[in-house]
């Protein structure tokens, strides 16, 4: 069904923007108007309209920080416009970022929006311009841009708890990889000349040495490979395929799924708390949500549920039909849902789910860094094992 925008004026007086589905823009007038609203305007969503994710988008934490400063610039009274130009010539900001900003001044003094200035740079994630078009559209930007910068610390703070517990097991991989290069490039070659170049051993040595080769004869070539290789990656699973692929192999081992799983439940309740109290329209809510979760299943029954709250069903039952949220969720969104403080009740869900994240992170942590430990120590035993195998060999070759 066609999906149109709309921007209403409430009986309270106030300005609203939303989407609305609808066999046509006459029904959708005819709806919004049976709901006793005044429609100011109303345009069909072209179905090419979904920004593409940018290769390099604006990362959380120096969104978190330009929120924060800008939140405090506008609450102080500083004309938007003004306020971006102080911020475009901060240091504490990249200079690519200073550059965009540059280009979101540029774009408000021909006469776009703030939110569509934003938009239109094409490297602001949906889920921020929408936030900053919310609180616009209320009058309330500074609050939204606090929720908003709130909202990114939270994120990048989980961010720095995941990279800290992977700093051990990656340093123990690095490690590991180091030995092997050691092997390959400095005790293989020279073992080989002292015995002469009659014997070629198999196995693992064999491999190392042809690896050796490999990148002592073609080592441009396979830097530009590799580089090629983690850029062909990168851009893959920014695609919904790259997303089925890594929730599954994010699935196959117990503890990483339930703590992939908790993540997700902890972004979309977070995000939906956002969204909601900064005045987004809640089927732009949910599937901004969804798509913040990272998590597949989410998103195709947020799609569904959302079909069916415009349809006049109530939230909590159109989540609960879809299967994928634990009882304590859709409780606390009837809750919610019943009192008006939808909001205030998904903030408090996403606090809980926020603590067994912490938590499980440090008890994934707690079993991985011995199993990396017995890795480490079996992989370097195999290779000792796998030397003295091939030193044993070479000498009964040469004997014979």
């Amino acid at each position: 069904m066609p999906e149109y925008r709309y921007e209403i004026i409430t009986k309270d007086g106030k300005t609203e923007r939303g989407k609305i589905s609808a066999a046509s823009q006459l029904e959708a007038l005819q709806l919004l108007n049976s709901q006793g609203f005044v429609v100011t305007s109303i345009k069909p969503i072209s179905k090419t309209r979904k920004r593409k994710r940018s290769l390099f988008p604006i990362q959380p934490k120096e969104l978190s920080l330009f929120s924060r400063q800008l939140a405090t610039m506008v609450s102080s009274g500083v004309r938007i416009r003004d306020a971006l130009q102080v911020l475009s010539k901060q240091t504490m900001f990249s200079r690519r970022f200073r550059k965009i900003l540059v280009e979101v001044v540029l774009l408000i003094e021909s006469g776009e929006g703030f939110s569509d200035a934003l938009e239109k740079t094409r490297v602001f994630d949906e889920l921020f311009v929408n936030l900053v078009r919310a609180g616009e559209t209320g009058g309330v930007l500074d609050e939204a841009l606090q929720r908003v910068a709130e909202f990114y610390e939270g994120m990048v703070d989980l961010q720095n708890q995941v990279k800290s517990a992977m700093s051990y097991p990656l340093f123990m991989m690095a490690f590991a990889v180091g030995i092997v290069g050691v092997i390959s490039f400095f005790i293989l070659p020279n073992l080989m000349s002292a015995f002469g170049t009659g014997f070629e051993p198999g196995g693992v040595m064999g491999f190392l040495l042809w690896m050796n080769s490999l990148l002592t004869n073609h080592g441009v070539v396979v830097a530009i490979a590799v580089v090629m290789f983690f850029i062909g990656a990168k851009i893959f699973m920014m695609t919904k395929y790259g997303l089925i692929v890594k929730n599954f192999f994010g699935s196959i081992i117990p503890p990483v799924r339930k703590l992939r799983e908790t993540t997700a439940l902890e972004r979309f309740t977070r995000t939906l708390a956002v969204l909601v109290a900064s005045g987004v329209d809640l089927p732009t809510s949910l599937e901004l949500a969804a798509e913040v979760s990272e998590s597949t299943k989410i998103m195709n029954g947020i799609s569904l549920a959302v079909d069916m709250i415009r349809a006049g069903e109530p939230i909590h039952v159109s989540l609960e039909k879809q299967k994928i949220f634990p009882s304590i969720v859709i409780s606390m969104v009837s809750t919610g849902e019943e009192t008006g403080k939808l909001d205030e009740v998904m903030f408090k869900v996403a606090d809980f789910y926020h603590a067994q994240v912490t938590t499980s992170l440090k008890k994934l942590v707690s079993l991985v860094e011995p199993i990396m430990i017995m890795f480490i120590g079996g992989f370097i035993g195999f290779l000792a094992y796998t030397m003295y195998n091939t030193i044993f060999s070479m000498e009964q070759a040469m004997g014979g």
